[in-house]
């Protein structure tokens, strides 16, 4: 651990080695012997610890301690004078001091007093570090949240998605949100790609898609990182490789919103491809309503002319009376069982169309 710095602020040369001397041996000392000096000085460095001399002859020390404290600078400030007296030492304190030491003093007194307010000084910073720690995770741990919550409210977004255009759109708005370029391809029959505010995707950006689609999950290039799955890549155009903390963040999500993607596009081609065969399936049963109805009429009316012709011709047969009920009651039986059978066809269309209706219901 290096030593702590402390300047002496002070016009007598004699007392000023002494105290280097002193002090040398556990202290990075400086010595300044009046305020300009030591004021030129503060634009390069700050201490740990001043001895402040009250009486300089320029500039009294009461006025660089309130200068000092003004400027925000966290050096403490022990305070040296001739003058021993209450009204000298609420002066001291008004103006930030931590201590006071009166000359003339011993040695072993400045000694005592100089690293009690080193130690001071160090649990101070201390303290500084672990709350500016604090305060940073406090930060990280606000903006992780913020994050993670626009990723879960992405993914209840995409389960309302019925279409690789509005997928699209819930994707650009979290990546907005994240404040994060991008353009998005989905692999299917044909390639469809996507940029923000349906802006055209340029050549050399679709080459990127084809070149790099099996370099991996994610592989970074420049500035820019693209993130694969089997039917899903996008590019981002601006990842932060220079902040490893949000960099290593960024990556874990976009790693799980490409699996959260890839899931829902093979969900929407699923529901697309159930479509397409219920549109199908509704309209080859349509064709059977219209077969079934063609060949009723045509049934009914050929049956109807069968028996008219065979009623019209009993007195051509010379049949009797007997014979001719008989054999209009055998043609009326198999007529019924014909109407019958035309009936069994309705009741399968009927359930058909309940089946698709129940199909229709669950693809929605």
């Amino acid at each position: 651990m290096s030593q702590q710095s402390v300047w002496i602020v002070d016009d007598d040369s004699d007392y000023c080695q002494l105290i280097r001397e002193v002090l040398s041996d556990d202290y990075d000392v400086s010595v300044y012997p009046d305020a300009r000096q030591y004021q030129d000085a503060l634009f390069d460095a700050h201490p740990d610890v001043i001895l402040m001399d009250i009486n300089l002859p320029d500039v009294d020390g009461i006025s660089l301690c309130q200068e000092l404290i003004s400027n925000g600078t966290n050096s403490s400030v022990m305070f040296v004078s001739g003058m021993d007296t209450l009204d000298e030492r609420l002066r001291a304190y008004e103006a930030g001091g931590v201590d006071f030491i009166a000359k003339p003093f011993e040695l072993k007194e400045l000694v005592a007093k100089t690293n009690a307010v080193a130690g001071y000084q160090a649990r101070k910073r201390m303290l500084m570090q672990s709350e500016s720690m604090s305060r940073d995770m406090a930060f990280q741990s606000m903006t992780e949240s913020s994050q993670y919550g626009s990723v879960m409210q992405f993914f209840r977004q995409c389960f309302l998605c019925s279409s690789y255009e509005e997928l699209a759109k819930a994707f650009f708005d979290l990546m907005e949100q994240l404040n994060l370029n991008t353009c998005l391809k989905f692999r299917l029959q044909e390639p469809l790609y996507f940029v923000p505010e349906n802006a055209a995707i340029s050549p050399i950006e679709s080459n990127i898609f084809d070149l790099l689609d099996t370099r991996g999950r994610l592989y970074d290039f420049g500035s820019r990182t693209i993130c694969n799955d089997k039917h899903v890549s996008f590019l981002i155009k601006n990842m932060p490789l220079d902040d490893e903390v949000l960099y290593g963040r960024l990556r874990d999500v976009i790693a799980v919103v490409v699996e959260g993607l890839e899931a829902r596009v093979l969900d929407i081609q699923h529901q697309q491809t159930l479509q397409m065969v219920i549109d199908r399936i509704q309209n080859l049963l349509e064709g059977i309503k219209g077969s079934i109805e063609e060949n009723d009429k045509r049934f009914s009316s050929a049956l109807t002319n069968i028996t008219t012709d065979i009623r019209t011709s009993f007195h051509v047969l010379d049949m009797t009376l007997e014979q001719e009920e008989y054999f209009s009651s055998l043609v009326e039986r198999h007529l019924k069982e014909a109407n019958s059978a035309g009936d069994a066809f309705v009741r399968l269309q009927r359930s058909l169309n309940s089946v698709m209706a129940e199909v229709n219901r669950g693809n929605q």
